[in-house]
């Protein structure tokens, strides 16, 4: 899939105020307040769209009466709310000194202290998006040391908003932000302290949101494609910052939402500048709105700091800490505000490394320059790993189009409750986990320790067998295989029992193993239409080769192993264990696999363009541009079944002379000496006559690409020939007189690629006679040309 941007919701066409909005521009273009060139299209001005929330509860708690904090918001207190409040305890009110300058607005200044379960119960006006805003101060007082209290916070939707409340340390105050979807007519937050401590809250506010918010779709970063229900997902701000400017407070945003500075997630500091420009300027094409963010983030921007360089080419990077057991919704805002002209920058953006978005052009998705645009992208917690940031990049494109530049206005990153309601810890608000275990307790670290203690007597077995292994158990077994069998009598060697196969679920992966996915062979059955014979895009001695669907539409090959197949449960394991090893891009990789009922089933990834030599000959497809190329196992993964980094290097060798000359590497029709491409071009080099043998659609290339090219392969090609081959074979090296010189079939060939007669080959040296080893590739390949292909 192109790493386009992802389309969204689109807003209901404007009302009446359409007028209006045609007349401030033309207002607003006489009197220059708009900047913009001949070719720009120039959209409304910034839309003064306000929201009134149906629902809005503000609660300053431990108050007696209300407070009023800037932008006209009253905080009601105790008395006025104590009727959404159920709570049988005694009632503990704290609060602190008025001047206490520590304590960032006058709502932190109180606290109510409960000591049993209390619940905050609303009436819903209007279903949809809420905000629920928790404010924490651990005031000191004579009654409760707040600072030691722990509790969990949960909803009458059974969503865990907090597991286990802890006081950040040396923190005066602290505050949670969620947005759920309420879709009840009452809504209830409930404290519940942990046994001997107690729960607090400074402040509480359960307020509408727009629907327009959060759309159902967004984009996912890995694998690529569209993530859909993110209505039905709750969310908790970790990060809401204003790229390239300043702290935007509550009263300054459009919906009470609080932006931070981006400088201190800047990594380094050094490659990004900021960049503003006036509020007034920026505008909101159809499908944005200032509710979405304020003009006053995309007003402000990190672009690309001057490196003195003709041409810059480097990432700017924010790097924030985030909890890797969840997923997170990424919105990322822009805003052109440093260009000149449209279609004139061009950039990409990357997330955790991977690719998100490539060649984003503003001009032309936002409709303008000053347009205001955003996209949304989920990342899963398979892309943060233990401790790492999530990392977060934009930088300019390598190919010559616009200006070398690239900037971001503006950051959300909102995690996802998981699989069981929760958006802190494991648990869900019954105390079970997604697999139905319960929270530890007493008899679970009995069994932990019991399990831990059985591992360290696994480990020691492992290390007595070691110590004993053969001297030579490298050269029949793998270290895995030999001292970790992964198959044992006739169950799936993902499992100790044969019965749990047929009621396995796909998604269980073996992250341990490495082994990719397993699949039950039901879910082929159904992935290949029940192997129909319609569906057979390859046939082999191993069986036949299905194109198949999985998951949500993704086409892969099915390899199903036929009973008749030379092939046994060993070679199938080894294929697995050395596939599963091969990670690249420009391999075919190894999804999964099906041994369930002595089936032997690969799931490959599927090449919808056919493979590599069927665009070089053979097939009759458009022939590949000289900049486009791929890789080999090289025989002596045939010959032992194992890989070395000297496999690596023949592979890449063969392929390379594979894209020169247009012809496999292996091709038993061709006289002997031709047979192994690697040997023959090799031949062909050392002459100095390579050009004569190369595919001829290539024969107008520069002569020192081709020359480069050609010295590449050969160093590639000849570090495996000349390398492993004479060292295990120097006490078998036996030179033998070619058949070429006598038997007919077998016709050397000339320097203009032409027969030549047996008598003129006679007559040649020893030196210009190909001379081939018994143990040489050409001599191996041919037996292996004898034996049925996979």
């Amino acid at each position: 899939m192109e790493n386009t941007p992802p389309p969204r919701r689109r807003l209901p066409p404007p009302s009446s105020a359409t007028v209006t909005l045609l007349l401030v521009l033309f207002f607003s273009l006489i009197s220059n307040d708009i900047v913009s060139t001949h070719a720009a299209r120039v959209n409304a001005p910034a839309k003064s769209d306000s929201f009134t929330p149906p629902d809005n509860f503000l609660i300053d708690c431990g108050n007696s009466g209300s407070t009023t904090l800037p932008g006209n918001r009253v905080f009601l207190g105790d008395q006025e709310t104590s009727k959404y409040l159920s709570y049988n305890g005694q009632d503990i009110q704290v609060s602190a000194p008025e001047a206490d300058s520590k304590l960032p607005s006058a709502i932190y200044t109180s606290a109510l202290v409960f000591e049993s379960e209390a619940t905050y119960t609303f009436h819903v006006t209007r279903p949809g998006w809420h905000w629920i805003r928790l404010h924490f101060a651990p005031i000191q007082n004579n009654q409760r040391d707040l600072r030691t209290a722990k509790f969990k916070v949960s909803t009458s939707d059974n969503l865990v908003l907090i597991h286990e409340f802890e006081n950040p340390p040396n923190a005066t105050s602290s505050f949670n932000e969620y947005l759920v979807n309420v879709t009840t007519e009452r809504f209830s937050i409930k404290f519940e302290p942990v046994q001997g401590s107690v729960a607090f809250v400074s402040a509480i506010e359960f307020v509408s949101a727009p629907d327009i918010l959060i759309g159902d779709v967004a984009t996912a970063v890995f694998p690529k494609g569209d993530y859909s229900g993110l209505m039905d997902v709750a969310y908790q701000t970790v990060y809401r910052l204003n790229v390239g400017g300043p702290t935007i407070t509550a009263q300054n945003d459009t919906l009470g939402r609080t932006w931070d500075s981006d400088k201190q997630y800047l990594d380094p500091k050094v490659v990004g500048s900021e960049v503003s420009v006036e509020p007034k300027v920026i505008s909101y094409p159809d499908g944005e709105s200032p509710l979405i963010a304020p003009p006053v983030v995309y007003a402000t921007a990190t672009e690309m700091a001057n490196a003195n360089v003709e041409v810059p080419s480097f990432n700017i990077s924010w790097k924030m800490k985030v909890d890797s057991s969840f997923q997170y919704l990424v919105r990322l805002h822009f805003a052109d505000i440093v260009s000149k002209s449209p279609n004139d920058l061009y950039f990409n953006v990357y997330l955790n490394g991977k690719p998100a978005i490539t060649g984003l052009d503003l001009s032309t998705v936002a409709g303008g320059l000053t347009s205001a645009y955003f996209a949304d992208f989920v990342i899963n917690s398979t892309m943060v790993s233990g401790l790492d940031p999530l990392t977060v990049q934009v930088g300019p494109m390598n190919e010559n189009a616009g200006t070398k530049n690239a900037l971001l206005n503006g950051l959300e990153v909102l995690k996802m409750n998981n699989s069981v309601g929760s958006l802190d810890g494991e648990f869900g608000v019954d105390g079970k986990k997604a697999d139905g275990s319960s929270a530890v307790n007493g008899t679970v670290a009995a069994v932990g320790f019991a399990m831990m203690f059985g591992a360290f007597i696994g480990l020691g077995a492992m290390a007595v067998k070691w110590k004993k292994r053969p001297q030579d158990w490298h050269k029949s077994k793998s270290f895995s295989s030999w001292l970790l069998p992964i198959h044992a009598g006739d169950t799936s060697f993902m499992s100790n029992s044969k019965t749990s196969l047929g009621s396995r679920k796909s998604q269980v992966f073996s992250s341990t193993m490495g082994l990719g996915r397993y699949f039950s062979f039901a879910e082929l059955q159904d992935a290949t239409n029940n192997f129909d014979p319609k569906e057979i895009i390859g046939v082999g001695g191993f069986g036949n080769v299905y194109i198949g669907e999985i998951d949500d539409g993704q086409k892969v090959a099915v390899k199903r192993g036929n009973p008749q197949s030379e092939q046994g449960i060993h070679e199938f394991q080894t294929e697995i264990q050395i596939l599963s090893k091969l990670r690249h891009r420009h391999l075919v990789s190894l999804i999964g696999y099906c041994d369930e009922n002595s089936e032997m089933i690969l799931v490959y990834e599927f090449m919808a363009n056919g493979p590599f030599r069927d665009h070089l000959y053979g097939k009759g497809l458009d022939h590949l541009t000289w900049k486009q190329s791929f890789g080999y196992l090289d025989p002596e993964y045939f010959r032992k079944q194992q890989l070395t980094d000297k496999s690596d290097v023949y592979s890449f060798g063969v392929v390379l002379l594979e894209a020169l000359c247009a012809r496999p590497a292996i091709n038993p029709a061709l006289p002997r000496e031709q047979v192994n491409l690697a040997e023959w071009a090799m031949q062909w080099k050392r002459k100095g006559l390579l050009d004569k043998i190369i595919d001829p659609t290539l024969r107008h290339i520069n002569p020192e690409s081709m020359k480069k090219f050609a010295e590449a392969a050969e160093k590639f090609a000849r570090s495996f020939i000349s390398g492993e081959f004479e060292e295990e074979n120097k006490a078998l090296k036996s030179p033998v007189v070619s058949t070429a010189a006598t038997d007919n079939h077998a016709a050397p060939v000339s320097d203009n690629n032409s027969p030549i007669s047996t008598s003129e080959a006679g007559n040649r040296t020893p030196a210009e006679v190909p001379v081939i080893e018994e143990h040489s590739g050409t001599a191996m390949f041919a037996q292996f040309a004898a034996l049925n292909g996979r």
